[in-house]
Order: structure tokens, then C-alpha cells, then sequence
């Protein structure tokens, strides 16, 4: 009788409300070396047309800041239309919680059901990407330029902003990534993490990508080990800013991961 009227003995666990980071085991190789072998890898491989159907399984923290402790991953991918109009189908993947600790578990609330349609399903859209993304450093730097405007002083935050956003359009070649990797490379601004095994447990080599002007945010890409493209990249808080002001720093604040149609 007493137990029932304090309450249970123990507590509930303390959820996190964003996912734990990817961990990466430091190694000797320098962003110059990595970034040359990626790319140099990436330029001999074996040619493959880009095609407009990429997978992008993601998830973001919202805009506001605020989250519940039930992590809802999307499985998202674009039908595209003739005219270059498309929508946007959108999935439940399994959903999630994180303890404090780190542990991943059941999702601590109510979550909807794997595979279930989520809000956004059919939506149409135009698409600034719907022409091909060059396959040249020079020409995917006018190409991203002639859609968002992005200043020729862009840094590798910035440049990796947009490449992200074509990344979830189009399943690129191995050229078009080396490109990508060349603006990201001349941009300045990353450093190597180390070896990662990312969120579908792929091996890779993760970089990190930071700003000046955005101190707050740093992204974290993830290079395939074999391959060198491009699979998963997060988005992680550094801190400072006042739209956060419960989001621990250090915390993934989004995360993406490319996956083969």
C-alpha cells in the first residue's frame, strides 16, 4: 500500500531527443591525402549514368528546436514528372528512442507504424535539379550558382548545403561526387574524423565540415571505405544558439543516408 501511494520504486528512463552520434576511430590520414585518393578514386571508377531516383532515408530535429524522445526516421524518395514538376513519397521507418546513456531502444511514446505514409506524401514540387549535375569541379560550381546563388567566397558548409539537397534528387555518378568533393575540397574548412560505420552499418571515412560564419554547426560526411561516394552525412550543434536552448551540444540535429534505389 505504501508503494502505490509514493509511486514506483524506479524511475523511468531519461530519453534523449535527438539520435547519438556516429563514433569515429581516429587514424593518421590528413583531409589533402583523403580528399585527393576520394577523388582520384571516384574519377577512374567505372563510368554510371546518374539517374533521378534516389533513396535518402533522413531525419530533423525541428526547426524550433523542440522534439519528443520518439525518433521517426523517413524513407524518402522523388516521382518525378516530364516537366520536371514531381512528389514527394515519404515513409515511416522504424521508430526509435535513445536513453541518456546512449542505448537505443522501443520508442518511448506513441510513433507511427513502419512504413506507414507520413505527411507530405504527394505533395508537388518543381525541382531546381531537374537537369543533370555536371561532372566537372567548374561546371557543378556555375551549376549550383545559377539555382541558389551561392557567392564565389562560399565555404564548405554552405557548398555542402546544396550538394546534400541534388545528392537527395539524383543517385549521382562517381565523377559528379568527385566533383563534389573537389568544391568541398578547395572550400577549406575540413578535417578527418576517422573510420565510421554509419546508421546502416556500412563501413566509411568520416570528414568534418565546418564554417566561420556558422560556428554553431559543423557537418559530418560519411566517404564509403571501398568506394569513395558519398552515403551518409549529419548535421551536428556546436552550440550558441538561442533557437536551441535545450539541445545539448555535440547533439545530431539531422542525419541522412543514401541508399541505392
Amino acid at each position: 500500500a505504501v508503494g502505490l501511494a509514493i509511486g514506483p520504486l524506479t524511475a523511468p528512463p531519461a530519453y534523449a531527443v535527438t539520435p547519438p552520434a556516429l563514433v569515429a576511430q581516429p587514424g593518421a590520414q590528413t583531409s589533402d591525402d583523403l580528399l585527393a585518393s576520394s577523388i582520384a578514386a571516384l574519377q577512374s571508377a567505372p563510368d554510371r549514368a546518374p539517374t533521378r531516383d534516389a533513396l535518402v532515408v533522413r531525419w530533423a530535429l525541428r526547426d524550433d528546436g523542440k522534439a519528443d524522445p520518439v525518433i521517426v526516421p523517413e524513407w524518402q524518395e522523388w516521382v518525378w514528372d516530364a516537366d520536371g514538376t514531381g512528389h514527394l513519397e515519404s515513409r515511416a521507418g522504424a521508430p526509435y528512442s535513445v536513453t541518456k546513456d546512449g542505448s537505443i531502444g522501443p520508442p518511448a511514446g506513441s510513433a507511427p507504424k513502419e512504413g506507414m505514409a507520413l505527411p507530405g506524401t504527394g505533395h508537388h514540387s518543381s525541382n531546381l535539379y531537374f537537369t543533370e549535375p555536371p561532372s566537372d569541379a567548374a561546371g557543378l560550381r556555375a551549376y549550383i550558382a545559377d539555382r541558389v546563388g551561392l557567392g564565389p567566397n562560399a565555404d564548405a558548409l554552405a557548398i555542402w548545403g546544396v550538394v546534400s539537397s541534388i545528392r537527395d534528387s539524383w543517385a549521382l555518378s562517381p565523377a559528379q561526387q568527385a566533383a563534389a568533393l573537389h568544391l568541398l575540397r578547395d572550400a577549406g574548412g575540413v578535417s578527418v574524423l576517422g573510420a565510421v560505420t554509419d546508421r546502416f552499418g556500412r563501413t566509411g571515412v568520416a570528414v568534418q565540415l565546418a564554417s566561420e560564419k556558422r560556428s554553431q554547426f559543423t557537418a559530418t560526411l560519411v566517404l564509403d571505405a571501398a568506394t569513395h561516394e558519398i552515403i551518409a552525412a549529419d548535421t551536428i550543434y556546436r552550440g550558441g544558439s538561442t533557437m536551441m536552448p535545450t539541445v545539448a551540444p555535440g547533439s545530431v540535429i539531422e542525419y541522412k543516408a543514401w541508399l541505392s534505389p
